[in-house]
């Protein structure tokens, strides 16, 4: 049994030596893209790990492409967070001040009391997070550095019929849900995958992948646990190319390469990586952001601001976690803002032309929404558990 379905059972203990010390390494996009988040420390040992593998690190051409098209779009959107997060600082000041210069009491507070400071409180974390704004990394030497990296180590285009077939081939995983690509509107997943299995067969050599894509199907998931690579893609990665392969989250990666290489990578590298995993503008929801900003020629922070408030709403009036009360959110009020957020999306897409017929037939606005109920999604996981489940041990 363990040769017909060899995908189905956990690499041995010689299997996994060999993808580590033979195979590829191979990181996605969305991995690629966390550079830009990262401080100077962070950014450089993540890069010493993949430049550890030497020669046996590659590129498939749609990863580096679709790191070509992003990486703007990626040092906008963390700046963009941090601008946010002043935003809502500023917003609570408001909202606490208000709610101490309410109370209703003579004198309460004695002198030097941390009540009558609130605002220098605010002002100070503010004052950190400019701070931080400061020290962010320089984009384009980010995107030098990992241009330099992969020089040399990225796969040619394929030719025109060879994508024509792997689209088509895309689109029949996408009806009959085959892994990986089916969670996908775009053909972008399956992309990779036939490029990783046309390298592992032209070279001999095992894969492995190192993905921030957290979608159902590149993952086995039981009881809030990710096990590893769906059995499928291992099965059928074998079956076409007569080599291993093994995924893994790039926190998780990094924590077993620091085992190895004797603390090749830091724990704070490693926590921070977890950190940029549970980040839900870290996700492939992103990635649809990007490719709906290059529609609609809007900025692509504006839109991820915009529905990451909506989603916020959302997923809060749905828990019922807004107060309603001095200082908090009435449900109502919320409504209100979800509603006038969206208009003002509808503003900014349709360059201030908010007619309803364009609107209801508008693929863009459609695309919108669905990126607005993803995030809600994402929003209601982090609200209802805040903890990300810890992974097995491969």
């Amino acid at each position: 049994m363990h040769k017909t379905f060899r995908g189905y059972y956990q690499p041995t203990a010689k299997e996994f030596e060999k993808l580590w010390s033979e195979g590829l390494l191979v990181p996605d996009n969305n991995v690629l893209m966390h550079l830009f988040r990262f401080m100077p420390k962070q950014r450089q040992e993540v890069l010493a790990a993949f430049k550890s593998f030497g020669d046996r690190l590659w590129l498939p051409y749609q990863v580096a492409k679709e790191f070509q098209d992003g990486w703007r779009s990626a040092d906008s959107s963390n700046r963009g967070a941090y601008n946010k997060l002043k935003e809502e600082l500023a917003r609570k000041k408001d909202q606490i001040d208000d709610l101490v210069r309410g109370f209703n009491r003579f004198d309460p507070w004695p002198e030097g009391s941390p009540m009558n400071r609130i605002a220098e409180f605010f002002d100070s974390l503010s004052g950190d997070v400019d701070a931080a704004i400061a020290n962010l990394p320089d984009a384009d030497e980010v995107f030098v550095a990992v241009s330099d990296l992969f020089d040399g180590k990225v796969a040619p285009p394929p030719e025109q019929k060879d994508i024509d077939a792997r689209v088509k081939e895309a689109e029949r995983r996408m009806q009959g849900k085959v892994p990986p690509g089916y969670m996908d509107k775009r053909p972008g997943d399956y992309l990779i995958w036939a490029e990783l299995k046309e390298k592992a067969k032209a070279t001999n050599l095992p894969i492995l992948f190192v993905t921030d894509d957290r979608k159902e199907d590149w993952w086995l998931e039981q009881s809030g646990k990710t096990i590893g690579p769906r059995p499928e893609l291992r099965q059928e990665f074998f079956a076409d190319t007569d080599q291993l392969f093994y995924a893994y989250a790039p926190a998780r990666f990094l924590s077993l390469l620091r085992d190895r290489t004797n603390n090749l990578v830091s724990q704070e590298t490693v926590q921070e990586m977890e950190r940029a995993e549970s980040d839900p503008s870290s996700t492939e929801t992103f990635d649809r952001i990007v490719r709906l900003a290059k529609e609609t020629e809007v900025d692509p922070v504006s839109i991820q601001l915009i529905a990451q408030r909506i989603a916020e709403a959302q997923a809060r009036i749905e828990l019922k976690r807004i107060p309603d009360g001095a200082g908090g959110y009435a449900v109502d009020w919320a409504r209100q803002q979800i509603l006038r957020w969206l208009e003002q999306a509808k503003q900014i897409m349709f360059n201030g032309e908010v007619k309803p017929e364009i609107v209801a037939t508008s693929s863009e606005w459609a695309e919108f929404l669905r990126v607005v109920d993803d995030l809600t999604d994402e929003e209601r996981l982090r609200l209802a558990r805040p903890r990300v489940p810890k992974r097995a041990r491969f």
